[in-house]
């Protein structure tokens, strides 16, 4: 008498699961991870555990910065974070799993991009008000998509400086530039022409001296952290509401 071939055990739900979950992880473990920088508390420097805390850089900068799973790209001007989400196993199938999905997983970014932005300084003690991070969050967009096969996402989501004004800035106008020798990095930093007063509506950097081609506005920081440059009346609100681009000689850290 022949005994019986037992069938392979069936996995339930749960099982499936959990090998969901360990894909997922697995995915998320293997994407490239940025060098972590400790954000600064407003008002101060940022501080990098790798170059020894806070100090003048001299040489070539890194002008990306990276914490709580957010990358800074002072150069791009954009935040850039990752979310996944595991499939939903109730779903019928692996396609109508998929833009949960993707729902939760963009959520999932979006959650680190605004406390990012919630910490972002802008230049001297100022930071983004709630208004302004909610519509940078609003703005925020999908750049890469990875699906996995059994319906879960993971995504890289993006937010650019400039992404809280009211009206973002026209990507395909000139930026206007400003030379500074020395200061800390920030989004939007104050600036002063004459007796007019402002905060710059999104700036980016670059290292180093500024092309004649640029046609740079010379600046310098004042007691109050702002920076005091001379110029037409119009200047105040292209600053203020367009892109500019700070070339800044020595970046304090």
């Amino acid at each position: 008498m022949t005994s019986r071939r037992s069938h392979p055990r069936r996995s339930n739900g749960s099982d499936a699961a959990r090998t969901a979950a360990l894909a997922l992880t697995a995915l998320l473990a293997a994407a490239p991870c940025p060098a972590r920088v400790a954000w600064a508390e407003p008002g101060s420097a940022w501080r990098s555990p790798s170059r020894g805390g806070a100090g003048t850089l001299s040489g070539s900068p890194n002008l990306i910065d990276s914490s709580g799973g957010v990358t800074i790209d002072w150069a791009a001007g954009t935040l850039r974070a990752s979310g996944g989400a595991a499939a939903d196993l109730r779903m019928p199938s692996v396609d109508l799993a998929r833009p949960g999905a993707l729902r939760r997983a963009h959520a999932a970014a979006a959650a680190k991009l605004r406390a990012a932005l919630d910490a972002l300084p802008l230049g001297g003690t100022t930071h983004l008000a709630v208004a302004e991070i909610e519509r940078a969050i609003s703005r925020a967009r999908d750049v890469d998509v990875q699906y996995q096969s059994d319906g879960g996402a993971v995504v890289v989501t993006e937010v650019r400086f400039g992404d809280w004004l009211q009206a973002t800035p026209d990507a395909s106008a000139a930026p206007v530039a400003l030379s500074v020798a020395a200061m800390h990095l920030g989004a939007a930093p104050p600036f002063k022409i004459g007796k007019h007063e402002g905060r710059i509506g999104a700036a980016t950097y670059a290292h180093g001296s500024a092309p004649r081609a640029a046609n740079p506005h010379a600046a310098r920081l004042d007691h109050a952290g702002r920076l005091s440059l001379e110029g037409p009346a119009d200047l105040v609100e292209k600053l203020a509401q367009g892109r500019v681009v700070i070339y800044v000689e020595k970046v304090q850290r």
